[in-house]
């Protein structure tokens, strides 16, 4: 009976492992850190070309929208989080000034998708 418990035991640490390790190569902790290139569809003024920069410092995700004339950070976010191969953004949509948000989801190893307030699509690319 105990052989049968050790033996148990250690299935399940080595099986947690795996999946673990599975987990972590499919959810890189760096994937949405650089520039992107993103459009938004279907916006009230029509669709946009956007260019977002996400940026980890101190391991705390930040970055904001890059004004394409001075390629700086126009519009900061004001909040960055990342859960899994999801990441959220808010920010103050100037035009409005009210908090927004933006969710991009991994695709592939170069693309993602998602909505701004779930109710418009984004499509984005990996700068190079």
């Amino acid at each position: 009976m105990k052989k049968l418990s050790s033996l148990f035991f250690l299935s399940f640490i080595t099986l947690t492992l795996f999946a673990f390790s599975l987990q972590a190569q499919t959810t890189p902790g760096d994937y949405f850190v650089g520039t992107w290139n993103v459009k938004a569809f279907g916006l009230p003024d029509g669709d946009k070309d956007l260019v977002i920069m996400i940026e980890k410092k101190d391991g705390k995700l930040s970055g904001g929208f890059v004004d394409p004339t001075s390629n700086k950070v126009a519009n900061p976010f004001t909040s960055v989080s990342q859960q899994g191969n999801k990441l959220q953004v808010n920010f103050i949509a100037p035009e409005q000034q009210m908090d927004v948000y933006m969710t991009l989801e991994k695709k592939d190893d170069t693309n993602v998708t998602g909505s701004i307030m779930d109710m418009f699509n984004v499509q984005g690319t990996k700068a190079k």
